[in-house]
């Protein structure tokens, strides 16, 4: 039997849900509560560990971004999928990289999820064709043979800001890859921009493929 958890602010979504789960013999509804705050108060009184989380990114209060990480520390064995209405190309990417397992956007149809559910049983995931095209294409986008940029005028860092920004790369992107913050990929930005007299992000770029095509 699968034991499932759901966080979601929306009530009539989060009803469906229950009623949809509590008639399948093959599932048991663990827990349903309408934010992470009352996920938190209540969590370490569950009888037993999901094996799937459905988060709302949208939550009052501690957000589903954030509650991303709260959760898959406290089941780092469940398979964690989103449930969202957005759409943003970013939006999604953000929620596999902080450790979402699968992403569903909303409306959700419960006939569909039925049959989604084995899939998930054989390690699979639970993410709408959308989702999934953008994520496969962030993918082979981050594996796609890179070209190669460095100044000696740069630091170390700063060369691997500029050369991920260089070949296409969002700041939220670059700050993912890193390991750092948004803040300080656009404080290493600044000092790169004043090392090499630019003032903007497609002065750099030209400034680059510039030097690169001239040597």
């Amino acid at each position: 039997m699968i034991q499932v958890g759901i966080i979601e602010d929306d009530p009539k979504l989060r009803n469906n849900f229950e009623q949809f789960f509590k008639l399948d013999k093959e599932v048991n509804l663990l827990f349903s509560y309408s934010s992470m705050e009352q996920f938190l108060s209540n969590k370490d009184q569950l009888s037993d560990t999901p094996f799937l989380v459905f988060l709302d990114l949208g939550l009052p209060g501690i957000n589903g971004l954030e509650g991303i990480a709260i959760v898959n520390k406290s089941f780092p064995e469940a398979h964690l999928v989103i449930l969202s209405g957005n759409t943003d190309e970013d939006m999604i990417w953000q929620a596999m990289v902080k450790g979402a397992n699968g992403y569903l956007i909303k409306p959700v149809s419960l006939n569909d999820l039925k049959k989604q559910l084995d899939v998930v049983k054989q390690g699979g995931a639970l993410i709408s064709p959308e989702a999934a095209q953008i994520v496969v294409s962030r993918v082979n986008q981050f594996h796609a043979p890179k070209k190669s940029f460095s100044n000696d005028k740069l630091t170390p860092r700063e060369n691997e800001v500029m050369e991920q920004l260089v070949n296409g790369f969002t700041y939220k992107e670059i700050a993912s890859v890193l390991g750092i913050s948004s803040t300080t990929v656009n404080d290493h930005l600044k000092n790169i921009y004043v090392k090499l007299g630019v003032n903007s992000k497609a002065e750099l770029i030209s400034k680059i493929l510039s030097e690169r095509a001239g040597s």
